[in-house]
């Protein structure tokens, strides 16, 4: 039997009146927009989304962060602090650039940047803060902000819809990047958001990625030319299909908790403990990360406990940011060998090589909740069997 089907997510991103929207949408509009249309009522609504007076829509989020960076004056030769547990777009929009990346820890429960650890690995150099808010949940925001007052741009390409302290994450920062792309919670196929309060910032992201925008919509800036940087505006039909996903999306959210607090809930009578969460914070999920528990698994190797879950079908994922990002291939490029600042980052090795990762469905059946607690009775009963 084909196990996928086991894990089939009920939810459907776009129903078929979207899909029918989208295209009359698509026969009265032009396919391409400097200004206006979509593009405008996509960041007006994305902008009250997030919390902010101001939204820029990119192609992607990489070219959000990449936006970002630029807008709050990094440049060649600055350096950017980044938490070493997190995807290589992060280190990609930095060193293209021409700044140095600088790891920071984690927080070993959260999974979340260490801001004990950031304190220590500021310099005169440091230009940013650039922020991961793994798996949908938030980093100690009001501990790091307390920390600096560099620039804080936060990576929310996971948690969309996530708050802190009951605040939108983007009170925290800056500036907050958003990814809209594969599978993401809100997806347009490929496209990127940054949201402000600073009108400065706003208008230098417009600058540098949206050509034929500027100069006319700028706000305040007094610059009379076209853009100064590569394209980074976003297709149409992007920002449709996005629009009609943010129309859903409280629903989405609302079950995707519900969903994936079940999950945890079963992992954790079997020995995983779920990523940890700040107080007062409240989470997404775009994946669910568990930590084993020694005082169950005991020595028990976290490579044969996920041999074994995948052997009796969960889609238990790899370890996606094993290894640690200051040591991922991005920076063996000859071009960018020089482009960070390796530095210990303790407990980052130590736990994310112990880290389990499910998917995290919106929508199960009882019938895929009951598999899943079956399935990890069966595991357990395989790896202690033949571990005594």
């Amino acid at each position: 039997m084909d196990m996928s089907t086991n894990w089939k997510d009920a939810w459907k991103a776009l129903l078929s009146e979207d899909v029918i929207r989208i295209a009359k949408q698509l026969e009265t509009q032009p396919l391409s927009l400097v200004n206006g249309g979509v593009m405008k009522r996509f960041e007006k609504v994305f902008a009250k989304f997030s919390g902010t007076e101001y939204a820029v829509s990119t192609n992607n989020g990489t070219a959000a962060i990449y936006s970002a960076l630029w807008a709050v004056g990094v440049r060649k030769g600055d350096e950017v602090l980044v938490c070493d547990y997190g995807f290589v777009a992060m280190a990609g929009a930095i060193t293209t650039i021409g700044a140095v990346m600088v790891p920071v820890d984690i927080d070993s429960g959260t999974l979340t940047m260490d801001p004990k650890d950031l304190s220590r690995k500021i310099t005169e150099k440091t230009k940013a803060v650039l922020i991961h808010n793994p798996w949908g949940v938030p980093a100690e925001l009001d501990a790091i902000r307390l920390v600096t007052e560099l620039p804080l741009i936060l990576d929310a390409s996971h948690a969309h819809g996530a708050m802190y302290k009951g605040e939108h994450l983007s009170k925290w920062a800056d500036i907050t990047c958003y990814s809209l792309g594969k599978d993401k919670l809100i997806s347009g196929g490929e496209l990127g958001c940054a949201v402000t309060n600073n009108v400065n910032y706003r208008d230098n992201m417009i600058l540098l990625g949206h050509i034929n925008r500027t100069p006319h919509d700028l706000k305040e800036s007094n610059w009379d030319g076209n853009a100064v940087g590569l394209k980074f505006r976003p297709h149409v039909m992007a920002l449709e299909i996005a629009m009609s996903q943010l129309k859903r999306f409280k629903e989405k959210k609302q079950k995707l908790v519900e969903t994936c607090r079940r999950i945890e809930e079963i992992f954790s009578n079997y020995g995983f403990i779920p990523q940890y969460v700040h107080n007062n914070s409240e989470r997404v999920y775009w994946r669910i990360v568990f930590h084993v528990d020694a005082s169950i698994w005991g020595k028990i190797e976290t490579s044969k406990i996920e041999s074994v879950l995948k052997e009796v079908g969960l889609p238990i994922e790899s370890n996606h940011y094993w290894p640690l990002l200051q040591h991922q291939s991005h920076f063996k490029w000859e071009d960018n060998k020089s482009l960070v600042r390796h530095m210990d980052c303790v407990k980052s090795q130590e736990t994310v090589p112990g880290l389990i990762t499910f998917p995290a469905p919106v929508d199960f059946n009882e019938t895929q909740f009951s598999r899943i607690e079956s399935a990890l009775e069966e595991a357990k009963q395989l790896i202690l069997v033949s571990d005594i």
